[in-house]
């Protein structure tokens, strides 16, 4: 092995004599998932310096492919990557991966940061698609909301060649999605995208009235404007 295409998980609070194998397999199998490639990623040793997890890339077309996956999934909250993640927080380690110059090329977050709630349930959110993409199994979508918020989502290929046609509209998309709970404010984390829909545009005359002939409203003696308006951005956010 030279000693170029090198990468290590560098796990602060922990050492090669106090790591059980057991966990370290553990720790092996989650980077294994995030830096893909496996027939080109090998494992090398444990070193000291905290816990160091060294593997080496057969090539640097490998080796490049290994590091733009492993931020993807940062970047995407992917599967492997919340993986690592949750270890992290159960053995309250912080982690980074290095290259072989010492530079980061991805921190994982504090397991000292405050804690956080994570719910995973069917959820549904809307907004304009503005990006379809990726040559995985799961496709990156995105989603602008109305208060200019990035909605990461993921899809199929088949299912993201359906959307791909209604790119820059105003869609809806359902699927089983991930919540978290922070400083008292829910945010999607990622929507794996089982269906949608494409949302047709209305102006306000159309959708004031079709407010005032839903049943049970209580606007139809309303005067006041911006209580109509806000009703109805309360309406296009459900």
């Amino acid at each position: 092995m030279g000693k170029e295409n090198r990468l290590t998980l560098k796990l602060d609070g922990t050492s090669p004599g106090e790591l059980s194998m057991h966990r370290l397999g553990k720790y092996l199998s989650a980077l294994s998932d995030l830096y893909g490639s496996v027939d080109a990623v090998h494992f090398k040793d444990v070193s000291e310096g905290s816990a160091c997890l060294n593997t080496w890339v057969d090539s640097t077309t490998s080796y490049n492919a290994v590091v733009q996956r492993s931020i993807s999934q940062a970047t995407t909250s992917g599967t492997a990557y919340l993986r690592l993640v949750s270890l992290l927080s159960q053995d309250g380690f912080e982690a980074r991966i290095l290259n072989q110059d010492k530079v980061t090329i991805l921190e994982f977050p504090s397991a000292k940061e405050e804690s956080t709630l994570i719910v995973t349930k069917k959820g549904k959110v809307q907004g304009k698609l503005y990006n379809v993409g990726g040559k995985d199994d799961s496709a990156p979508v995105k989603l602008e909301g109305a208060n200019g918020e990035t909605f990461h989502c993921e899809a199929t290929p088949a299912m993201a060649a359906k959307l791909a046609i209604h790119l820059f509209k105003q869609v809806r998309v359902s699927g089983n999605s991930e919540w978290i709970k922070k400083d008292g404010k829910w945010k999607l984390k990622k929507l794996i995208i089982e269906s949608f829909e494409v949302l047709e545009k209305s102006n306000l005359k159309t959708a004031l009235k079709a407010l005032q002939n839903s049943s049970g409203n209580q606007w139809k003696e309303e005067d006041d404007a911006q209580a109509i308006l806000k009703a109805l951005r309360a309406l296009n956010c459900e």
